[in-house]
Parts: C-alpha cells; structure tokens; sequence
C-alpha cells in the first residue's frame, strides 16, 4: 500500500509540474475573440481594437469572429461554452435580459470577467419641438400619466438604453408596469421614427443621435453621465437637472469562460491594465466615440452581479 500511495503521489506530482508548465507557456498558439454583434458597429470596432492590442502584448495573433446572430445570442453561447484554456475570449457588454426574457441561459456565473474597459451614458432624447425643455419636466409628465407616452426601446425592450430609461424612471417613482416602451429596429430608425412624429421619447447613446441634433430635428435633455460629453457640452448630466447620482448606459468589457486558470486569468487583467493606461489606446477610443471605464477583475465581477440582479427585476417589473 505504500508503494501503490507513493507512485499515485509521484504520479499527480507529474500532472501538476506539467500543468504548470504548460500554463507556464501559455499562449503557444493564436487565439480567438469572440464579438457577439456583426461587423461595422461599437463593439465590433472596440472589440478589434482590443485585439490588435493583445497581440502586442500576448505575442500571439488574436483572431476576431462575429457572432451577432439572434441579438448575440450566439456569440454569449459560443463563450460560455467554450473550454477554459484562455484560447476563446470575448467581447461582453450588456447581457442580463437575455435568461429572462427567454432569449438565451446564461449567467454572470458561466463567465470569468476580466475587465471593463468601455461606457458609454444613454442619452434622453425628444423631438425639437416636444414640450419638454427639461428631462424634470418630462419624467414628472411620464408619472402622472404613464400610459400617455410612446417611449421608443430602439431594439429590444431589455438592451441597455431602454433598461437605462427603466431604472431612472423606477427611480422617479414611476409605475413601470404602465409604461408603454415599444421595440423596434434600432436606434437610428427610432430617431427617425420619433421625428416624423412616431414616439414622445427615444433613450440611445448622445452621438447616436448627434446628426439629428445638430440638424435641429432633435434635442438630448440630459446625458445619463457622471460629466457632460465634450462634443455635447449643452446638454446637462442626470445629476445636474434631477440631483440624482446615476450612470446608466451600455458598457463593454473582456471576458472568458468560467475556469479560466487563476495565472492566464491574471496575465489578462494585466495585459488589458496595460492597454487601457496606453495613451494611444485612450485617444483611439475617444476619437472614435467610446467612452472609457476600468473597472479590475473583482470590481468587473461585482458590478456584472449587481447588474444581473438589477436588471432581472426591471424585467419582471416591466412585463416584458
């Protein structure tokens, strides 16, 4: 029996110095990054952005593939399922409403967050000659009649700018079960939409609805920000005109399936430290339109946990 416990003991020795060794080396081949939305947009542009940066810093090349079907969908799944080897890494951005409105199971647990580099503030936008001049004015006129209102939801009614709108509005102590917020095909056409007369309000991100703005078709009565936007100075935050403390919007961060190993979990969160703090990193997103946002591995968890439980009980609240 000691003879047998001594060769098993050596045995799992072997394992584990292989193990190490082999994390040791990691990566030894190139990787893939997963975007869960087609080419052309945000996360796409952010998301290659990322990867060209990981390859400097991992030595290895960094293959981006779409997967924007179903919403994202298919691109969440494809991570979540994925071995945990650090080989297939994503691109994750706002995805509580999926499990409950039945449009995908997965959870904040089948992830291992790495951090969140993005974020991006809704906006709370009304045609020119809407009757609100204040967002005040607005949310008072949405609770005493919340049924009155057409409120666009741009795509899915459980994206980020519509959930944005939801928490503000719980937050002003509206009946969110009244609440009429209408899907659609997105946020340029609900813009358009809302300006031929279609919707009293459309929650999107400011500079997508900059070229109506500045074509005096449509006016931004708040920034869902900390500070206003540079291009946007005149339109206010949500503290300035309600007093309360909000940022709510669309974020973006890296993420991999749950086990990843604790070391390449660590070599990623210090690999993507070391690409936000880069100068060059920072001005390619600001020109581009991005906002920026760290947030480490444990505060990423935590953050994606609060979110998940924050935004599943809008969901039930609303209906949808």
């Amino acid at each position: 029996m000691k003879i047998a416990f001594s060769i098993t003991a050596t045995a799992i020795g072997w394992m584990l110095a292989l193990n190490g060794a082999a994390l040791a080396q990691w990566p030894e081949r190139p990787l893939t990054l997963i975007v869960p939305a087609g080419a052309g947009g945000g996360t796409d542009a952010t998301g290659r952005l990322l990867a060209q940066e990981l390859e400097e810093r991992l030595g290895q090349p960094v293959n981006v593939v779409n997967q924007g079907q179903g919403g994202g969908v298919v691109g969440f799944t494809t991570m979540t399922d994925a071995d945990p080897d650090g080989y297939t890494l994503g691109i994750a951005y706002n995805f509580a409403h999926y499990k409950p409105m039945g449009q995908g199971d997965f959870d904040v647990a089948d992830l291992t967050p790495i951090a969140q580099y993005n974020f991006d503030p809704a906006g709370f936008h009304v045609r020119q000659d809407s009757e609100w001049d204040s967002i005040t004015q607005a949310l008072d006129d949405i609770k005493a009649d919340p049924a009155a209102y057409d409120i666009a939801c741009g795509g899915g009614c459980g994206g980020s700018w519509p959930i944005a709108l939801a928490t503000l509005l719980q937050e002003w102590e509206v009946d969110l079960s009244q609440v009429r917020m209408i899907s659609g095909q997105g946020a340029a056409a609900a813009l358009q939409e809302m300006v031929a007369g279609g919707f009293d309000v459309v929650p999107c991100s400011v500079p997508e609805a900059g070229p109506l703005i500045e074509a005096g078709q449509v006016k931004g009565l708040a920034v869902f920000g900390s500070e206003r936007l540079q291009a946007f100075p005149d339109i206010p935050t949500l503290e300035e005109e309600t007093g309360l403390e909000l940022e709510l919007g669309a974020w973006r961060g890296l993420v991999a399936p749950a086990g990843l190993p604790q070391e390449i979990a660590d070599q990623l969160e210090t690999a993507m430290e070391d690409i936000y703090n880069d100068e060059d990193f920072q001005q390619t997103m600001v020109s581009r339109g991005f906002g920026l946002r760290w947030r480490n591995s444990e505060d990423f968890k935590t953050f994606l946990l609060n979110e998940e439980e924050q935004v599943r009980e809008l969901i039930g609240t609303l209906g949808l």
